[in-house]
């Protein structure tokens, strides 16, 4: 199995610098120091390698989704970018518009990322109103930031990127902006019980 990991790690390596259509397998062949017939006995060719790369990609991305709150998760998904940063490179060097390999399967592990934010929703660990696709979203794209826009948040954050003090201070504060939401929902809640006037709502 060591064999395979070098392989894959290779493919990781290279998917992210070059993308799909730019990764070559000669190139990966030669980086985990394996011939090219080997690859193509593992996995059949590049697409088989992505596809691959692609299920173990997801099965660490619900790893980590189950976290034990939706606050855990997105610290969570942070640090697992920054540590692994080859299939936030991968995704980002996808060609807009073209359908990406092994998309089927991604789309059905999305679903189910969908449906545990909504348990998690229905839990109250973020607002009712909110959409759940657009929260699952907002919170992907703010996970994989530091990685995928690092000069954005060198400048927004004043701080290197990739320093460790950074990447804990910024999984702290997703984490934060996820708990806000549901501590919003129990305020205005509470308040409704009482029958005090919310925020921004008019008196009698």
């Amino acid at each position: 199995m060591g064999t395979r990991r070098a392989i894959l790690a290779a493919a990781g390596a290279e998917f992210a610098a070059h993308g799909f259509d730019g990764a070559r397998v000669v190139r990966i062949a030669e980086s985990a120091g394996v011939s090219h017939q080997l690859i193509t006995y593992y996995f059949g060719g590049k697409r088989g390698l992505y596809e691959a790369l692609s299920d173990q990609w997801l099965e660490e991305s619900m790893r980590v989704s189950q976290a034990r709150t939706f606050a855990d998760a997105a610290r969570r998904y942070v640090h697992w970018a920054h540590e692994d940063p080859a299939w936030v490179h991968t995704l980002t060097r996808e060609e807009p518009g073209t359908r990406p390999p092994a998309e089927d399967e991604r789309a059905a592990e999305l679903f189910k990322h969908v449906e545990e934010l909504r348990a998690r929703q229905a839990r109250g660990e973020f607002r009712s109103d909110l959409d759940v696709g657009a929260v699952a979203l907002v919170f992907f794209a703010a996970s994989i930031a530091p990685v995928a826009i690092p000069w954005i948040a060198r400048e927004l954050g004043q701080q290197d990127p990739e320093s460790p003090e950074f990447i804990d201070h910024y999984a702290e504060q997703v984490g934060r902006i996820v708990s806000a939401l549901a501590e919003a929902t129990t305020a205005t809640q509470a308040a409704q019980d009482e029958g005090s006037p919310v925020d921004g709502e008019p008196q009698d």
